[in-house]
């Protein structure tokens, strides 16, 4: 008889075999597939990049035709490095340390740029015409309200997409991931943020166009005229305040007023008591003052407060321009004579902010020329003497050109833009802003330079910020031979002599921990406004002279990622804040 086998003493021993061979076998075919995704990753990875920074550009230039192309090749390329990022062996990946925190965000990208495209850029390119995500442009004097009306399904469902996947992308957790992957992420999240940012500008024109242009019955708007000889935290006093009325798209000049004019010494307290502390009564009792604070929208609300006061009638909303964003808007339009001035566009800020000065020794006849000429620039504007659109989007992209409606679902639409100047609500914005403290327009001859330098951590957040400010007294001249108002102003201080509060705002999530003033170590003088926490610095310089001013800035949370930067636009076209990066040990 043969022998019985007794089997259940080897099968065990096989099960246990399989148990160790399967996961192996699956991890090395994995492994293998994951290198050929790679292989294809590497392929098409450029595709991706430069797909998506001519995107970027097309939207930036309204190239039409060229997003046409570009949204089709983008999104070929991102499903080709979407597929190269699906698979059974990439949910594997998912699941495994370290592997996970490359796979995650290379899936992440893919399938927010293949939603992008097909979801933003696609439709886009559908509408055949990209001047919807322009500025509006006077035609024979008059804006249609109804201009971006045939793309206002298009236009709110690309934004709609384009705030979901830029948010997705921001909320990705990049701890651990290698530079490799991390460094192109980033640069992706940065060119899809700057699309979302221009089409959710033209999505919220098109929702409040109709409206604000007196498209359904006339509306009444106030324009602040900001006038940066004097400095104040979103330009300049409001020197001149013109009231226009808009009916049907096209805008008509009713009257004007100097910001003097409105001063109410016995008006009632409404300002807050934040606002009280740090800026005391000055902001309810003179016009001047009311952008004191960097919030726009409360800036408008106070002017419109003052007007009301003044006129007996409350506008139906607030703009506010300075004269380096007329000078912008009225570029290659014929001269206009205002006095004894020829202005252009090329020296209107010149003229305004300094000339104006010099020709007139009492500031009643300087406040009575500034109104005068910014009714009448004004009033070339509007009547189409010149082609506004690249001035105003240049405007806008500086903070010369902003806007508020006392209609709260329209004024909701406008926070969400640059042009709305809601700078409290931004929790992710650094601001560096300058207010004078003299009362004088020796400010048109101080430079203020800002240089951001953001300390990033191995992860790409932000761990850190240095701050430097640097104001440079740039008058040359006779201070004596200035007008009493410009060299010394309401305070008495020496002739020429600028005095400022330089405030800083951190970003939420972050906080200054010291401040150095030449060198040497100087106090911060902490607040808070409206929940954000401020540190201020008063500046004293006579001619000549020139002071730094640096502000440490650190993070207290992790993953901050995308902080923007606002600074005070000042007196003269050109660039006011640099910003670099570098990289730290830790964090």
């Amino acid at each position: 008889m043969a022998p019985q086998r007794h089997s259940s003493s080897r099968q065990p021993r096989r099960l246990w075999g399989w148990l160790v061979a399967v996961p192996v076998v699956a991890l090395a075919v994995a492994a293998v597939a994951l290198t050929w995704d790679g292989y294809q990753l590497l392929r098409s990875k450029d595709d991706l990049a430069a797909h998506a920074a001519a995107v970027q550009s097309a939207i930036g230039e309204r190239d039409a035709d060229t997003l046409v192309a570009e949204a089709a090749a983008l999104e070929t390329a991102a499903r080709a490095f979407a597929a190269a990022t699906d698979g059974p062996q990439w949910w594997l990946a998912t699941h495994l340390p370290w592997v996970a925190d490359q796979a995650v965000p290379l899936q992440q990208a893919g399938a927010a740029v293949d939603a992008v495209a097909e979801g933003a850029l696609s439709p886009l390119a559908s509408m055949g015409d990209l001047s919807a995500l322009a500025a509006p442009e006077f035609v024979d004097g008059r804006i249609d309200p109804y201009l971006l009306e045939p793309y206002r399904p298009t236009l709110a469902e690309a934004a709609a997409v384009l705030a979901t996947e830029v948010d997705s992308l921001d909320g990705t957790d990049l701890d651990g991931t290698i530079s490799t992957v991390r460094d192109p992420f980033l640069e992706l999240t940065d060119q899809l943020a700057e699309v979302r940012e221009v089409v959710n500008g033209a999505h919220a024109a098109a929702e409040v166009l109709p409206t604000m242009l007196g498209g359904e019955e006339a509306r009444t708007y106030l324009v602040m005229v900001q006038n940066n000889a004097e400095p104040r935290t979103t330009g300049g006093i409001p020197g001149a305040v013109l009231e226009v009325s808009v009916d049907g798209g096209v805008i008509s000049l009713e009257r004007y007023a100097t910001a003097n004019s409105m001063i109410d010494r016995t008006g009632p307290v409404t300002l807050t008591e934040d606002e009280l502390r740090i800026f005391g009564r000055r902001m309810e009792v003179y016009p001047q003052n009311v952008n004191f604070t960097p919030e726009y929208p409360r800036s408008a609300q106070l002017m419109s407060e003052f007007w009301a006061a003044e006129f007996g009638e409350t506008p139906d909303g607030v703009l506010s321009i300075d004269p380096v964003a007329l000078g912008y808007m009225l570029a290659g339009a014929p001269a206009t004579e205002v006095g004894p001035f020829s202005i252009t566009g090329d020296n209107l800020a010149e003229v305004m902010l300094r000339d104006s000065y010099l020709e007139h020794p009492d500031p009643r006849d300087q406040d009575a020329f500034f109104v005068r000429a910014s009714a009448e620039l004004f009033g070339r504007l509007v009547g189409g003497d010149a082609s506004a659109v690249s001035g105003i989007e240049r405007a806008i992209d500086e903070a010369r050109f902003m806007a508020w409606s006392a209609d709260a679902e329209e004024q909701q639409l406008l926070s969400s833009t640059v042009v709305g100047g809601a700078f409290l609500e931004d929790e992710s914005a650094l601001g560096v802003f300058v207010n004078d403290g003299s009362g004088a327009k020796i400010g048109y001859y101080v430079d203020v330079h800002t240089d951001v330098v953001d300390h990033l951590c191995t992860n790409g957040s932000v761990g850190g910020q240095t701050v430097t400010v640097t104001l440079a007294h740039t008058f040359e001249g006779d201070v004596d031979k200035l007008p009493e108002y410009v060299a010394t102003g309401a305070a008495n201080y020496p002739d020429g002599e600028f005095h400022a509060n330089v405030r800083l705002f951190p970003a939420a999530g972050t906080g200054v921990i010291a401040l150095e003033r030449d060198g040497e170590p100087s106090g911060v003088n902490p607040e808070t406004l409206a929940g954000r926490s401020v540190a201020s610095a008063r500046v004293s310089l006579l001619p000549g002279e020139s002071t730094s001013l640096v502000f440490e800035v650190v993070a207290n949370v992790s993953g901050l990622r995308g902080l923007d930067v606002d600074i005070t636009p000042g007196p003269k076209p050109n660039v006011y804040s640099t910003r670099s990066d570098d990289l730290l040990d830790g964090c």
